[in-house]
């Protein structure tokens, strides 16, 4: 079997070194990531606990800002960890406990597989280096050999990846929408606590009561929390009222292995637990409890990252920690609700009140079995417990994809296997041809109103089942009045979506290793309009790239990152590539012109579903996903003529004022080239001129 180093099919980035950034300046919420070691995990980045830092530190270090599709390899402490990077955990910075790897030659979901492998992982371990904490050195790691196998066998990764991919970011969208819905029910979706941060009790009201001194016990927010709670409508009751407390102590059979689980095991974003197989001699002293299937996991450690989780997988030899509070359900309460509930930012607040430690908050198991909690009606509960069970289902099956993955890489290798007063007036008569044709398409379907209308200021209110539930989306922006506004003036005609009209292609996204100052050119989104391209400096190694996508007659390129929604038809067959942030889009129904559809995705109308999607963040991304869904108006072949004819007039116009500039230009050229024959051989005459 061929190999290649490493260093042969990809590109290279070190994070930045730790004095860099100071992790005192580490922000809890924010709009920038801050991608730490411990975050790399095998396959899909870590989701949980997630750190972001200051816009001015992520501009500083914008240099390690990640791309979608980067392989992030953890090469300091547990090394060997690799994972992609998807567009949701974008922008992002990453540390120096981990390496980029950016593939140039070979699929990137096979180079991720591959790491992930036995044979992968093996041959990283053995470029360990160090001796108390272990490092992979760049050089060793550029070194590491790749088995070249047959296209079809990338294929196959590459659907399983995509397939793992979907099923697990859909198993936590899921999870949210559950977690979302139950707050509905309770009435909690807009709940505020009280921000006081103190309360007046009494001697006998405190102490004589709860044993506590402690002013944090006694903070108002807490009396808000059980007031909600006492409030609901079905009454409530208290955890230790519907569920067991598994107390039996582990006693280990002698030569046995068990599957061992502590609280670092489970993956606080979904719930997930891994665990370890380990002998009985090598079990850790607080291997306490025996657990069986159904048994709720809830981490008395650090209550507040909401480590809870939920055993689904049937297995007589499971032990956990004494660290967890385990719970079995018995009635009134399901496992299910329980779990969303005490994963609610909530409840997660809520178990502090009993906290006894400082830095490292601890409660005890009495602290949980005495929360208090409602009584959901029951075929709520039935609704979520189907989400939640549907969740687990998606992230096992997910989980499975990854693993024939890998044994698909691993049975390969075993098997071998861009005049000017002329110009100034011909691109003004351009601009004021493309303005009718969208002034026409607008006033033709209502848009623009034909009679001046009172300016009023409207607010809009969205019940959750009709916003996130539907949409996903929380945030207000979303749901603006003009939105309302422009999609009820389009239910009036025939609509159809991007993704019914035209098939969608990306391209690539090769990084900055790649470009060269001849070759094919490489066009990104800075040299993309809705009148062209432009020059570019930038190239790409013919050969390299022979097998990306090029842009046919009538491909409507169309911006999807930074400046979203440019869109250009292009005339005829063109020798470039595009960037990954330039998606194709080739019409597959007779309905639309092509025309047509590029002034529509200029338009206003198209434009205002791109900013609601994208959001109106500083660096926009718009998921092709959403782009498949936005809505197109289709009006009759006579009128979509009628501005086909205006644009190809606009374009006309603009092709013969380049033309011009074109001539001009090259006159100039000539002219320099020319005087520059008649000037003596010394050079240094030309510092003159």
């Amino acid at each position: 079997m061929d190999n290649a180093k490493l260093s042969d099919v990809a590109s290279f980035l070190i994070g930045p070194f730790g004095s860099s950034f100071d992790t005192k300046n580490y922000l809890e919420n924010g709009r920038y990531r801050y991608v730490r070691g411990q975050d790399v995990k095998p396959f899909i980045l870590r989701e949980d606990d997630n750190k972001y830092v200051p816009e001015a530190d992520f501009i500083r270090l914008n240099k390690y800002a990640l791309r979608t599709g980067d392989i992030l390899l953890s090469v300091v402490g547990t090394i060997g960890n690799a994972c992609i990077v998807q567009e949701k955990n974008l922008p992002a910075i990453f540390s120096c406990k981990s390496t980029v790897i950016r593939t140039e030659k070979l699929p990137s979901a096979y180079i991720l597989t591959w790491l992930n492998c036995i044979y992968g992982k093996q041959l990283l371990c053995r470029r360990e280096r160090g001796a108390i904490q272990k490092g992979l050195n760049l050089e060793d790691l550029k070194s590491l050999p790749v088995p070249l196998l047959k296209d079809n066998i990338y294929s196959k990764i590459e659907k399983h990846i995509s397939k793992a991919i979907e099923y697990s970011n859909h198993s936590k969208g899921l999870y949210s929408e559950t977690e979302s819905y139950l707050l509905e029910c309770l009435g909690m979706t807009d709940f505020a606590a009280n921000p006081d941060a103190y309360n007046v009790k009494t001697l006998k009201e405190s102490f004589l009561e709860t044993g506590r001194f402690d002013a944090e016990y006694y903070l108002p927010k807490y009396e808000d929390y059980y007031r909600l709670v006492q409030s609901y409508a079905n009454g409530f009751c208290h955890i230790s009222d519907c569920f067991s407390h598994i107390t039996d102590r582990f006693s280990p059979d002698k030569g046995e292995t068990y599957r061992y689980v502590e609280i670092g095991d489970v993956d606080v974003s979904i719930g997930e637990i891994a665990y370890k197989d380990v002998e009985d001699c090598a079990l850790p002293a607080n291997a306490k409890i025996s657990v069986r299937d159904g048994d709720l996991l809830i981490s008395t450690v650090r209550p507040n990252r909401g480590a809870v989780a939920i055993i689904n997988r049937i297995d007589d030899k499971m032990v956990v920690s004494g660290a967890f509070t385990v719970l079995r359900e018995t009635s009134g309460i399901k496992k299910e609700v329980l779990y969303v509930l005490l994963k609610t930012s909530i409840y997660k607040d809520w178990l502090l009140q009993s906290n006894t430690g400082c830095s490292y908050p601890v409660i005890r198991d009495e602290d949980i079995l005495n929360m208090p909690v409602p009584i959901i009606r029951q075929e709520v509960q039935e609704e979520i417990a189907q989400h939640v069970q549907r969740s687990f289902a998606l992230r096992k099956e997910a989980m499975q994809l990854l693993e024939n993955a890998k044994l698909t890489v691993e049975q390969a290798i075993e098997n071998g296997g861009g005049n000017l007063l002329i110009f100034n007036k011909l691109h003004k008569q351009a601009i004021q041809e493309e303005r009718f044709a969208v002034w026409l398409l607008l006033t033709e379907i209502g848009v623009l109103p034909t009679t001046e209308k009172e300016n009023k200021t409207v607010k809009t209110c969205k019940k959750l089942s009709d916003s996130f539930l539907l949409s996903g989306r929380l945030d207000a922006e979303y749901y603006q009045p003009k939105y309302d506004y422009l999609f009820s003036h389009l239910s009036e005609f025939t609509t159809s979506t991007i993704g019914e009209l035209t098939d969608i292609r990306k391209s690539i996204e090769p990084g900055s290793d790649a470009y060269r100052e001849t070759g094919v050119p490489f066009i990104r989104v800075s040299d993309l309009s809705k009148f062209g391209l432009s020059d570019t400096t930038i190239h790409l190694n013919a050969e390299d790239y022979r097998d990306a996508i090029r842009p046919k007659t009538d491909t409507i390129l169309l911006s999807k990152d930074g400046s979203v929604g440019i869109a250009y038809k292009v005339e005829e067959p063109l020798d470039v590539i595009t960037s990954g942030a330039i998606l194709h889009l080739s019409l597959k129904s007779t309905d639309v012109l092509p025309d047509y559809l590029t002034l529509v995705l200029n338009s206003p109308i198209v434009r205002l579903q791109a900013e609601r999607d994208a959001g109106g963040s500083i660096i926009q991304h718009w998921k092709p996903l959403e782009i498949e869904n936005v809505v197109i108006p289709i009006l009759p072949m006579q009128i979509q003529q009628e501005i086909a004819d205006k644009i190809k007039s606009s374009f006309k116009l603009r092709k013969e004022s380049q033309q011009l500039l074109d001539e001009a230009k090259q006159m100039v050229e000539t002219a320099i080239a020319n005087d520059y024959k008649m000037l003596p051989s010394d050079s240094s005459h030309l510092g003159g001129r």
